[in-house]
């Protein structure tokens, strides 16, 4: 592990995830009335919670990690640390 990562510990966060329209031309109407965001849960190793966000990877190995998501910190809805 790195000097910056002293002990990896896991996360889970719920956030707001913004859809995606299918591509087909559709009436205005129609794109406007849904606008809610998608609700989503990730859970991973923390590499990063600040101002910025929280940065969460699937697996970690001395200064390397893989899958890595990135989740800004207005699309934030929780945090909860897990044992």
């Amino acid at each position: 592990m790195s000097a910056r990562m002293k002990k990896a510990w896991r996360m889970e966060v719920k956030w707001r995830d913004s859809k995606l329209d299918n591509g087909g031309w559709q009436k205005v109407k129609e794109h406007l009335r849904d606008r809610k965001a998608i609700p989503c849960y990730s859970v991973g190793f923390v590499l990063a919670d600040d101002k910025q966000g929280v940065v969460l990877a699937s697996s970690v190995y001395a200064d390397r990690a893989s899958g890595v998501v990135h989740i800004p910190a207005g699309m934030v809805v929780s945090r909860k640390r897990l044992k």
